[in-house]
């Protein structure tokens, strides 16, 4: 081989090289925060944000996925009650809404932050779970619905942006 080939050859893979450092620094998932007057989120941009007037609904951009987060600021006589206390009137309302799935597992949790209940229903071939924070006088609902297949593929994803919900009070 002469120098010049060695050189060309040499040439095409250091720009081979460079391409492909920039593609994966550029392509890399970033960390995005959406934040009202009610809650803060952070999401990656697995997901895009297709309406966010009152509540934060995101869609993920491989499995059309959904994760809505929602928040009820309950009236002044409810900052005392406990979760546990009105959890039933507010599944009602979330199974008024969703007829038609059936509910899979239930539990209840309390975290640092807040206290939590935790559903899961399913339909057909798709799958819902659905989450309920209350601290002080704000509750918050968060919908995260896939199809049967992708439920478990998505959820870390879904997962992290449900851990890094904070209320915010003005």
């Amino acid at each position: 081989m002469n120098k010049k080939v060695k050189i060309a050859i040499v040439l095409v893979l250091l720009i081979a090289i460079v391409l492909m450092i920039c593609w994966i620094l550029f392509s890399r998932v970033k960390i995005k925060e959406y934040s009202n007057s009610n809650f803060r989120v952070k999401y990656d941009t697995t997901w895009k944000v297709k309406d966010s007037k009152d509540e934060l609904y995101l869609v993920h951009k491989k499995t059309n996925s959904e994760l809505r987060i929602q928040c009820k600021v309950l009236e002044s006589n409810y900052i005392d009650t406990s979760l546990d206390d009105i959890i039933d009137d507010v599944i009602y309302s979330i199974e008024k809404q969703n007829e038609g799935y059936d509910l899979i597992n239930r539990s209840s949790g309390s975290n640092n932050k807040f206290e939590s209940y935790s559903y899961l229903y399913e339909q057909e071939d798709k799958q819902v779970a659905v989450e309920i924070y209350k601290k002080d006088a704000k509750l918050i609902i968060i919908y995260y619905e896939a199809e049967s297949k992708y439920f478990d593929i998505v959820l870390p994803s879904a997962d992290d942006i449900m851990n890094s919900i904070e209320f915010v009070f003005e």
